[in-house]
């Protein structure tokens, strides 16, 4: 047994240090795939402590390629796993609120667990994802907005990949990633499956470093704002890291949420083109609206969520938000 199986067996959960240790020898290729479904084994009845997410996170921040960008940036991205099989919302709503005037480094990866992850329909859409470093420095000063392929700034991480696919079930891999974007950004809004985890989430973001964390679920198992179920939001912050409630209101549909769900990564696409172009369903189009005011309100550029809204819509309406689509594939084909 390995000294950190040993570890867990022994006292249950792990120090900052060895949860730090562990996971640089896992980056490393150090431990093998063996040892790992062991790790995994004795930590799969429990999500991670405080303590252990944040030497997690120190150690695989070490092994990344940084993203360095300027200034203050907002990510909408979910941890995925709600199993519902909805079009690519956050994807759709950062280039909402990019065409606000929000600078967004949004992070993102190919397909998990739905029908098609956000790398995957910015593919279908024309984005270039396979942007280095400097290229998407570039990039996000051009247009305000850069996709971030997880593969290209987090390649150490193909060292689990064996293990985690061996072991078959979920681990703390699945909600690492929006807690590493290499841009480091500033603001988030964070989706999550399981209500367990928004404390998690948003200290452990609070506490590397973030200014404001809005952790969001809806109560029909969205891990996004709902239209057919009110949400369970929280925002965090360092004057707030144990976060507030935050409660806001809007009129539910009468729909089913089938209108949202799609088989395959183009009707994802299309659906969004279709709300960029005013020409989908009214449920599609205020599902973005409202998920990028929420993003809005993250980076704290509207004071409240009716003026959000109004924002969103503006900027859908006025094909403002298909014209920030089209400059992010022109600029990302041509940097």
């Amino acid at each position: 047994m390995n000294r950190f199986a040993q570890i867990l067996k022994d006292r249950g959960d792990l120090e900052y240090k060895d949860a730090y240790a562990m996971q640089h020898s896992i980056l490393k290729g150090e431990l093998g795939t063996k040892e790992l479904v062991e790790i995994f084994s004795l930590m799969e009845s429990r999500y991670p402590s405080l303590e252990e997410m944040n030497g997690i996170i120190a150690a695989t921040r070490e092994s990344m390629v940084p993203v360095n960008i300027e200034s203050d940036a907002l990510d909408i991205v979910g941890t995925g796993g709600d199993g519902l099989k909805t079009f690519n919302i956050s994807t759709a709503a950062s280039i909402v609120c990019a065409a606000s005037g929000v600078p967004v480094a949004k992070h993102g990866n190919r397909s998990a667990s739905s029908r098609c992850g956000s790398a995957d329909v910015l593919g279908a859409l024309g984005v270039n994802i396979m942007l280095d470093a400097d290229k998407s420095v570039t990039c996000f000063e051009k247009t305000g907005m850069v996709f971030l392929f997880a593969p290209l700034f987090h390649p150490s991480l193909k060292n689990a990949a064996e293990a985690r696919k061996a072991f078959g079930k979920r681990t703390y891999f699945n909600i690492l990633g929006p807690l590493v974007n290499p841009a480091k950004v500033s603001h988030q809004t964070l989706g999550v499956f399981d209500p367990q985890i928004t404390s998690l989430m948003g200290e452990t973001s609070i506490k590397n470093g973030a200014k404001s964390i809005w952790v969001v679920r809806s109560n029909d198992g969205m891990d996004e704002i709902s239209l057919f179920s009110l949400p369970d939001v929280k925002a965090f912050s360092p004057h707030v890291p144990e976060g507030a409630e935050v409660k806001f209101h809007y009129e539910l549909s009468k729909s089913g949420i089938e209108e949202i769900q799609v088989k395959d990564v183009n009707e994802s696409a299309c659906i969004i083109t279709n709300i960029f172009d005013n020409d989908a369903t009214e449920v599609q189009t205020q599902t973005v609206i409202i998920n990028a005011a929420v993003g809005l309100m993250t980076y704290g550029d509207s004071k409240s969520f009716g003026e959000a809204v109004d924002r969103a819509t503006e900027v859908i309406k006025s094909g403002r938000a298909m014209k920030k689509l089209q400059q992010l594939i022109e600029v990302s084909n041509h940097v």
